[in-house]
Formats: structure tokens, C-alpha cells, sequence
């Protein structure tokens, strides 16, 4: 009987408790130690609250724990409670019990993914000057030398400065013993990580660490920059973005190498400029100005001898008309609306180079009114077609059969519609390109004309000479100036349509021109560049609550601008196919065609379209491809006018 037996021992069936709920297990029970005071005394003192009902009674009654919330219950380890109304009751004897009967108490520390919760102490307290916590739990106040309290991770930002004060207060709650004296335990409150903004400009802090009292902890202060971004360029996509970023907390220094008021092409809005120019706050000045006003756009086929008159469509997310805005002016009010938001102007200041490091951005300035160098955390790449940072860093590309040169002056006295259409822009299509016609206020016309780029190589005169051969070469534009008088120079521009790259980085971001240039036929450049820094802003502002700079954050920021634009490039292609150009001349209001197309004209590529719209528009480019086909049966040119 005592003999042990030599065969083999069949295998029992034991339940095994899972690795991770044991560690779990584990470390609940030595946060319930460290929060009681002690391994021993802590447990055993935990078991006398429980079971003597004496210790309620008395003036000096130890506080009772807060009943946990559906979102800020016990540890995951404990016993679940899902019975709403049971949660937190509190028994006769002073203690918590859960639905089960049993007696616990509530759990200090926040669970993963508060955002007010003091997670993450190990990442954080290195990058603040801190030191690691060594031991599980919170750490102990009132140590040698300066604690650190667990860090939140990245909140809202606020304040002016754009930068975070993380305060970590850790309250002593007294207890009476059994001998009737006050033991003080310590431990970190999470709830309290306050987020303060750090010093003015100009301002000293007197150091990182401030006891605010004896019950408080220190607090940590991360101030090193000058600016929080620096904007390189003053025109409508660097007013846009030093506004919002202004307006949200930010300091911003804006670098332009101009004075203005000056000269600048692209005098036509777009309907939805005036949404993004109601949400800059600077619609009402704009149109108290005395601009001159338009409700659509003219086209004349010189070919066929067609005109057709596109008025934009109320109800809109917009309004149904915009403005003909001298540059000039209009990029003048708009940086003078960015410098009352609060960002500060150098004016003329030319950036010559930024260093990135991993801490921020480095602006080496030229001129009289800037300093020699600028620290910031971000830079915002305003600079228009120069492209700052596509020429130093990145490339450009040209878009296939887009290069294309403009010579453009501005008129008194030229000929003008009556009635509505006195504001409108006209475009003149004829053989050897095509005219722009912007009537503007206190009867002065830009006219423009777009030719292609191997024409203007071949000329030998000088660009006035050949902008007066293009006038005589379209009778209609002629007849419009016999009694008008050209009052500035002629201007030259080349290479329109072009996308740099990169459009974002490590702690740099692109706007407006800087990211691409459209063909002028559907007058998008304004408000590509506002819109693209309002994106900006709220890209960064972003990454300033988050506290990452990388390339990979400003990731949707990119995918929204390319989502903008794309509608915009193919529309440009298609313009100069005779067999769209056809559809566009003689509309039909099929399938919601029309509307669609004054969707994309007003601005609202940058918009997610509706399934309806996008619906219209792929039904548009089938036609146009049906349309292909039948000009070639019938012997008529299919040839792209991109071959001017």
C-alpha cells in the first residue's frame, strides 16, 4: 500500500489561471500595498477598516473613497460590476461593496486611455527634465530632490504662447491610527495634471521646478523657443495660415521679402473664397471696400462665333457671386488682418535658409526689418511659386503639356458688359490660345493672354510687341480695347501648372503656390492658397496638441490637398479638348451635369462631393469621350488645344 506505482500517471485536467491576468493579478495587489503605506501594515490595516464598525464613529472619520464611474471604475483585475444602480453602494460599515457582496475599495489611478489620467510617466518625465520612476505605483513626494509627477499625455493646447506647462499636483490625505496621531501617505492625484501655459515673450522663468506649496508637487517648464511657427511668405495662403494659427493660441512670425502694396496676377475669386474669408473674420471689410462684384463667368469661341454666360447657383455652402479684386490690394487687407490676429510681421524680410534639428526649425533672415536668425517649431512654406522649400529640398514637377506663358497689363477704358454680366470674367478662346478679360473697380480691365510656351520662344521681339500681335490676332479682344488706354507695364509669367514636392515634412508644411500652380482658366489660385492655409492651420495646431512634428502626422493634410486639386487638373485638361469644350459651350442639364460643373468652378473640389455630384461628373467625361468619336466621323479636329 505504501509502494508507489510504476505505471505511468495519466494527466489530470487543471485549469491554468492565463499568464497576463496573473500579472495583472500581481500588480493590483501591489498598488493596493504601496497605496495602503506598506506590504504588512498596509494589508492588515486594510482589514480592520473593514471589519470594526468603530472606526466611522468620531469627529476626526477617515474619508471615504469616491464611488467609481462606468469610465473610471476599479481595476480591470477586480470583480466586474455591471449592475448600474450597485455601483459604489456604500455599506454600514464604511466601506465599498461591489454587487457580489464582497467589500473593496475604489481604485485611485485612472484606467488606460483617460485622457486626464497620469499615464505614461516613463516617456515623458525624460523629455521634461525628470527622472524615471524606478518602482511600480506612483512615486513618493516630499524625497530628496525633485519629483517629477507623471506627465498626461498630450492635451489641448492653450494659452498664447503655444507652449505646455505640465503641472502635477500630489495631495497628502491624513489618516487617524489606532494611537489617535496623523500617519501622511503620499501618492499622486492624476485628476489634477493641470495644463498651463508657459511664459510670455520677453518674460523669465525663474526655473524649471516651483513648489506652489508644501502640499503641491513641482512642476515642469519646456520654453525654449522664440516662435512657435514662422511663415515664409505674406500672401493670401501666409495671411490664412498666421491667422488661424493666431487665432489659435500660436505665436507666429510671418517673413515677407516685399513691401506691399505690389503688383500680383490673379485678380478673380472663386465663390467659395468668400466662405473661407467669412471664417478668417475678414469677409465684411472685404466687401466694404468697393470691389467689383460678379455672378458668373463668359466664354467666347472665336472658332464658331458662340458666347455662353455660367452664373453661379445659389443655395450653395457659398454664395452665388464673388469679387474681381486687384492684387494689390486684396493681398494687402488680408496681411493686415493677419497682423491684428496677433502674428507678428517682418516686412521686408528675406528668408534665406532653415536648418531643421529635432527640436524645431532654425530661419536664417535677410533684411532690415527682421533679426539675423528665429527659432520656431514649425515652418509654414508661403513663398509662392519661388517654392522655398521645393528648391532647397524637394523638386517640381511640370505637368505634361501645360507650359504655358502669360502676358497681361491692366487697362482704363475698355468695353464692358451691361446689366449682370458687367462683373463677370471673360475668357476669348481663339486659334492661337485664348484671353482672359477681368473687369475690376474704378474702370480698369486686366487682360491677360495665355499662349504656349514654344510660341514665345520663338519670338524675337520684345513681350510688348507680341501681347499687341495676340490682341490683333483675336478681333473680339481688339474691338473690347479701341478706346482704352494700358496704364501698367507688361507683365510675363510662364510655367503655370506645376506640383512640388515635398508637400510636407519633419515640422514643415507647404501652402498656396508653394504646392501647386493651376492653369488661371478657372481663377483658383486664391483659394487653393487660403484654403490650403486654413488645412495648415488646423494640421498643425494639431500637432501641437499632440506634440508631434513628423511627416507622417501632417499625412491627411496632404491626402486632403491632393483630394482638392485633382478635380481642378482634370477640368484644366479637359477645358482644352475641342470635344469638351463643345459639352461646355452647349450645356444640357442631363443627370445634374450642369450643376456639377459650377460645383467644381465655385470652389468645391476641396468639399467632399456628394455621390450625386461625383455620379454627374464621371457621366460628363463619358459623354465628352462619346463626343471624341463623333467629331472624328465627321472629320472635325479631336487635337488637344494643348498643342497651341
Amino acid at each position: 500500500m505504501g509502494e508507489r506505482s510504476s505505471t505511468a500517471r495519466q494527466p489530470v485536467g487543471i485549469s491554468r489561471v492565463p499568464t497576463r491576468a496573473a500579472r495583472r493579478a500581481r500588480a493590483a495587489a501591489w498598488r493596493l500595498r504601496l497605496r495602503d503605506g506598506g506590504v504588512d501594515r498596509g494589508r492588515h490595516r486594510r482589514c480592520r477598516r473593514g471589519r470594526s464598525s468603530d472606526r466611522r464613529a468620531g469627529p476626526h472619520r477617515a474619508p471615504q473613497p469616491l464611488p467609481p464611474s462606468r469610465r473610471r471604475g476599479c481595476h480591470r483585475c477586480l470583480p466586474g460590476c455591471r449592475d448600474g444602480a450597485s455601483v459604489g453602494h456604500r455599506s454600514s460599515s464604511g466601506g465599498l461593496r461591489d454587487r457580489h457582496g464582497r467589500q473593496r475599495r475604489a481604485e485611485a489611478r485612472a484606467p488606460c486611455g483617460d485622457a486626464r489620467s497620469g499615464r505614461r510617466p516613463r516617456r515623458f518625465a525624460r523629455q521634461l527634465g525628470g527622472r524615471r520612476f524606478s518602482g511600480r505605483g506612483s512615486p513618493r513626494i516630499g524625497a530628496a530632490g525633485p519629483v517629477v509627477a507623471p506627465s498626461p499625455p498630450p492635451a489641448r493646447h492653450r494659452g498664447r504662447s503655444g507652449h505646455d506647462r505640465v503641472a502635477v499636483a500630489a495631495g497628502r490625505r491624513g489618516r487617524r491610527d489606532r494611537g489617535g496621531q496623523t500617519r501622511a501617505r503620499s501618492r499622486v492625484a492624476a485628476r489634477s495634471a493641470l495644463l498651463q501655459p508657459g511664459p510670455t515673450i520677453g518674460e523669465h522663468d525663474p526655473g524649471h521646478a516651483e513648489a506652489a506649496s508644501g502640499r503641491c508637487a513641482r512642476a515642469v517648464v519646456v520654453n525654449d523657443d522664440r516662435y512657435d511657427v514662422a511663415v515664409v511668405g505674406g500672401g493670401p495662403g501666409g495671411s490664412s495660415a498666421a491667422t488661424f494659427l493666431s487665432r489659435g493660441g500660436l505665436r507666429v512670425a510671418l517673413f515677407e521679402r516685399d513691401v506691399f502694396p505690389r503688383f500680383h496676377v490673379g485678380e478673380s475669386l472663386m465663390p467659395a473664397t468668400m466662405l473661407l474669408l467669412e471664417q478668417m473674420g475678414v469677409r465684411r471689410e472685404i466687401e466694404a471696400h468697393g470691389f467689383q462684384i460678379k455672378y458668373g463667368a463668359t466664354f467666347f469661341d472665336e472658332e464658331n462665333g458662340l458666347d455662353r454666360s455660367f452664373y453661379f447657383l445659389p443655395g450653395q455652402a457659398w454664395p452665388n457671386y464673388a469679387y474681381q479684386v486687384p492684387r494689390a490690394e486684396f493681398d494687402t487687407l488680408l496681411l493686415d488682418y493677419a497682423r491684428r490676429a496677433g502674428a507678428t510681421i517682418f516686412q521686408p524680410a528675406s528668408v534665406e535658409a532653415a536648418d531643421f534639428d529635432r527640436d524645431g526649425v532654425t530661419v536664417r533672415v535677410g533684411g532690415a526689418g527682421a533679426p539675423e536668425t528665429v527659432r520656431a517649431k514649425m515652418l509654414v512654406d508661403a513663398s509662392g511659386r519661388s517654392s522655398f522649400i521645393a528648391t532647397r529640398m524637394g523638386e517640381r514637377h511640370r505637368r505634361p503639356n501645360l507650359g504655358k506663358v502669360a502676358l497681361f497689363a491692366h487697362f482704363r477704358g475698355a468695353d464692358r458688359l451691361s446689366g449682370k454680366d458687367e462683373g463677370n470674367i471673360r475668357i476669348y478662346v481663339f486659334h492661337d490660345g485664348w484671353f482672359w478679360w477681368i473687369p475690376l473697380a474704378n474702370d480698369t480691365t486686366s487682360v491677360g493672354a495665355v499662349m504656349h510656351a514654344r510660341t514665345a520662344r520663338a519670338w524675337d521681339g520684345t513681350p510688348e510687341e507680341l501681347y499687341a500681335r495676340m490682341i490683333a490676332r483675336c478681333p473680339a479682344v481688339a474691338a473690347g480695347l479701341t478706346r482704352a488706354a494700358r496704364i501698367t507695364e507688361v507683365h510675363r509669367e510662364a510655367n503655370f501648372a506645376y506640383v512640388n514636392r515635398p508637400l510636407v515634412g519633419d515640422r514643415f508644411v507647404a501652402v498656396g503656390d508653394a504646392i501647386t500652380f493651376v492653369d488661371p482658366i478657372f481663377s483658383g489660385g486664391v483659394y487653393i492658397a487660403l484654403r490650403t492655409g486654413q488645412l495648415a492651420a488646423e494640421s498643425i495646431l494639431s500637432a501641437f496638441r499632440a506634440g508631434r512634428f513628423s511627416a507622417r502626422h501632417f499625412g491627411s493634410y496632404q491626402r486632403r490637398v491632393e483630394r482638392g486639386v485633382a478635380p481642378l487638373f482634370k477640368f484644366m485638361h479637359k477645358y482644352y479638348e475641342p470635344a469638351f469644350f463643345d459639352l461646355l459651350m452647349h450645356p444640357r442639364s442631363v443627370g445634374g451635369i450642369y450643376e456639377a460643373v459650377l460645383n467644381v468652378l465655385s470652389g468645391g473640389s476641396f468639399i467632399r462631393f456628394r455621390w450625386r455630384t461625383r455620379l454627374s461628373l464621371a457621366l460628363l467625361f463619358a459623354i465628352a469621350r462619346v463626343n471624341v468619336w463623333v467629331r472624328r466621323r465627321s472629320g472635325r479636329s479631336v487635337e488637344s488645344r494643348l498643342e497651341w
